[in-house]
């Protein structure tokens, strides 16, 4: 049976099948397919497998079988282990170096599988799909077209028709497989040493190859830990699958040198093999593989009986215990025959070493004690797998098979280096990713954010919101979260942190609001940075922080505007005579113009809001060099972002004011698909200077959060702006029942008075004599600041007649 392009043909011509093939390769070669579509395909092919909507002729073990191969966290966590995260990142190595490196497909792969495991050409297909490769497969002459079916099954489990064009079955003849590996990157080929040896042969020059020969397994035994239950868990093993798996045990090695213990060993081996061995279906060997075991049977009674041997053997309804007291070592015959063997522990590495290159799983059997040592005593010996014999089949998602990892065999790992004044705050040369499919999707307010259950692959719980209302928790996987503090990183990296010359110090504390401070040491680990977290100061003394910036050399800051400013306001004299600070980064907030102007005074030459988030939506986007406060790159690798009408649900044109809507690439503990988070703001076109592609947005105001003041809507961070220092606004009545705006600021008031005024909404409000607008003089210290956050609002609205106040940002 073939399979071309997804569509089967009972009969089809070589010659042709080919043609069509080799055509398609330069275009699949420059578009590898991506794994997530893989994982996709494979767990709705799982799906159909589960409620038996697929009637492929599988045997109820296999199906079972091909369902857990398919589960998608078990597809995922072998990418991972294999090739780590995000495998194909072209990223730099380490962010002081301009060297990038990934793992990118081999290419074309052809895979010739034998024909003692149903399934196993299915997964080796779906296993190098994985890598992103295209895959030619000749199945074994009696595979009967059941993998082309299996896999034609999971073409269609990809809507978008990608996936089959990466698959092609070819049940040519031997003699044929030459003319499939013309163009091969890789041959991946399973079978004996004269098999693989043939196939080799008709390799082209530099293709590289991928065997998978036959090998050897055994159990190794402590006399002490001989257990019954040991013994017939040995024996079932042996007989699950009549040791025609490399991973079936041939031989029993025991840790002993007493003839009287081996004996003792094979007599009760012989006594499991009665009770177990009827519990399992035997193969019936064919004559000639009969005559092999009659005669290994027959000549070990020979050496026995005539030359003095000592030894045994125990037979029973389809089953052997050869006992031969030496140490040399052969192959068993297999069909449940178990050789067993004298080899103290001290004699391992010697009685191994003509098997070394072929030996794979050991089924240990010892005291928990005696692990340790005879592990290390195996693995050094030449094993490449121990596992207790009730798992000895049995693997885990991302194990090595053969000593190795399989998909490192099926990818080629990439370099590139770049003068190191060349992109020189890039951390990967990696593409736009596709945007989501959100079709269909309504748009997700916080109230529905925090409403969704958190499930149970959450093991990071980040305290979200706090400023009003009940405080609720924002969850992450260990992998998500890693993910997007890697893209901060990088966005950080591109702001202007250079981890190869900058110490930080990590300001971001904030009360009950940790994620930032713990996100930042990440990043900052992640980097490679120097790094000084300091928590908060008893009682707004910032004097031993200001000694530590300056014993310690700190050239660095990063935190919240507000714990920043009042810092430099605080220790301006200390940090004026250092005069060493020469960045500030801060968390998504612009300072105010006295601000600014404060920490320039101290020797401050990069003020840059670096990094724009949310607790509940993670890293959304990040500065660059090349542009001004308040614009951001976003960060394509784990967000997507739609800019929305801010009265309707459709696109924004060109660069129209709208609401901020993201999509996370990253997460999976909670759903964040097109989620508000309350934002405004506005494309930005064209290219950037800095020459990273990423879309561009600048941010703008709250949505929302024009205040009705007086009759007016107004702007409390144009108020902000306007001042030009930090301002804390207290919004209540007059005893006369008229609204009032009392303003809080370390300034002359008169001055600050008539600044607020350029707010033509606010003026227009003070003229009607709807609103009386006050200006107090007081130090940013004695702003009022919430209790659970440590942040200190912008605006205090107490004009709510309800017993707690309503805080803006």
């Amino acid at each position: 049976m073939f399979l071309i392009n997804g569509q089967l043909h009972a009969d089809l011509a070589l010659d042709s099948a080919l043609d069509t093939l080799h055509q398609a390769l330069p275009r699949l070669l420059m578009t590898p397919i991506d794994s997530h579509l893989v994982v996709d395909a494979a767990a709705g092919f799982a799906r159909q497998l589960q409620t038996r909507e697929l009637d492929l002729g599988l045997e109820d073990d296999q199906r079972l079988a091909l369902i857990d191969f398919c589960q998608p966290a078990h597809l995922n966590d072998k990418l991972q282990r294999e090739l780590g995260e995000q495998p194909r990142s072209l990223r730099r190595i380490d962010y002081q170096q301009p060297r990038f490196e990934s793992w990118h497909p081999l290419g074309l792969v052809v895979h010739v599988t034998p024909g003692n495991a149903t399934t196993l050409a299915f997964c080796a297909v779906l296993e190098s799909l994985l890598a992103g490769n295209i895959n030619w497969l000749r199945p074994s002459s009696s595979d009967q077209g059941l993998t082309a079916r299996l896999l034609a099954a999971l073409g269609r489990c990809d809507s978008s028709g990608t996936l089959a064009e990466f698959i092609a079955v070819l049940p040519v003849a031997t003699s044929d497989i030459a003319r499939l590996c013309t163009r091969a990157d890789g041959v991946s080929a399973w079978g004996g040493e004269t098999a693989l040896r043939a196939i080799r042969e008709q390799l082209p020059s530099g293709c590289r190859w991928i065997d998978w020969g036959h090998r050897i397994s055994f159990a190794y035994l402590s006399p002490e830990a001989a257990q019954p239950a040991a013994l017939d868990a040995l024996v079932d093993e042996v007989c699950r699958l009549d040791q025609q798996a490399c991973s079936s045990p041939q031989w029993l090695l025991v840790d002993s040198d007493d003839p009287a213990v081996l004996q003792e060993l094979g007599a009760r081996l012989a006594e499991a093999f009665e009770r177990r061995s009827p519990h399992w279906p035997a193969l019936v060997p064919t004559d000639q593989e009969a005559s092999e075991i009659t005669t290994r049977c027959a000549m070990a009674g020979l050496a026995q009986y005539f030359a003095g041997q000592t030894g045994e053997v125990w037979s029973g309804a389809g089953w052997r215990v050869i006992w031969e007291h030496h140490r040399e070592l052969a192959p068993s015959p297999l069909f449940r025959t178990l050789v067993l063997k004298p080899v103290p522990r001290h004699l391992i590495a010697e009685t191994l070493l003509p098997w070394r290159t072929v030996l794979q799983s050991c089924a240990l059997i010892c005291p928990p004690a005696h692990t340790p040592a005879l592990a290390r005593t195996l693995v050094n010996a030449g094993v490449t797998r121990i596992a207790p014999p009730i798992a000895i089949h049995d693997g885990y998602a991302g194990e090595p098979h053969d000593g190795v990892y399989a998909l490192t065999r099926l990818s080629r790992r990439l370099s590139v280096s770049l003068p190191v004044d060349v992109l020189s705050t890039h951390a990967t040369l990696d593409s736009l990713p596709a945007a989501p499919d959100i079709t269909g999707l309504g748009i997700m307010d916080k109230s529905a954010f925090q409403a969704q259950p958190i499930d149970g692959t959450a093991q990071l719980y980040f305290r979200s919101g706090g400023s009003s209302g009940t405080p609720a928790l924002s969850g992450f996987s260990y992998r998500d979260f890693h993910r997007q503090m890697r893209a901060a990183a990088d966005g950080l990296f591109a702001a202007g942190l250079d981890p190869s010359r900058d110490r930080v110090m990590n300001l971001f504390y904030g009360g009950n609001l940790y994620g930032g401070f713990s996100s930042f040491s990440w990043i900052l680990q992640q980097m490679g940075a120097t790094h000084l977290p300091m928590g908060a100061p008893h009682d707004d003394d910032f004097g031993e922080i200001a000694r530590l910036i300056v014993q310690h050399n700190v050239n660095v800051l990063i935190g919240m505007p507000s714990t920043l400013h009042r810092l430099f306001l605080n220790e301006q004299t200390t940090l004026r005579a250092y005069a060493g600070i020469r960045k500030v980064f801060l968390g998504g907030e612009h300072p105010g113009l006295a601000s600014r102007q404060l920490m320039e005074s101290c020797g401050v030459s990069t003020i840059r809001s670096a990094i724009y988030g949310s607790v509940d939506a993670g890293p959304l986007g990040h500065a660059c060099a090349a542009t001004g406060d308040g614009i951001f790159h976003l960060m394509c690798d784990t967000q997507h972002l739609e800019i929305v009408g801010l009265e309707q649900d459709v696109p924004v044109r060109d660069t129209e004011v709208g609401r901020l809507l993201f999509t996370s690439r990253a997460r999976h503990s909670q759903s964040v698909r097109r989620y508000e988070v309350g934002d405004t703001g506005r494309w930005m076109n064209g290219p950037c200077p800095c020459g990273l592609s990423s879309p561009r947005f600048e941010l703008l105001e709250r949505h929302g959060q024009w205040l009705r003041i007086g009759t007016e809507f107004i702007s409390p961070s144009n108020l902000a702006r306007c001042a030009g220092t930090p301002i804390q606004i207290v919004l209540d009545h007059t005893p006369n029942g008229v609204e009032r705006m009392v303003v809080r600021a370390d300034t002359e008031a008169a001055p600050l008075y008539n600044q607020l005024l350029c707010d033509t909404a606010l003026k227009d409000a003070v003229d009607a004599a709807l609103l009386v607008l006050d200006v107090t003089t007081c130090t940013a210290i004695q702003f009022d600041r919430n209790p659970h956050s440590g942040k200190t609002p912008l605006v205090i609205d107490r004009r709510q007649r309800r017993t707690t106040e309503k805080e803006f940002q």
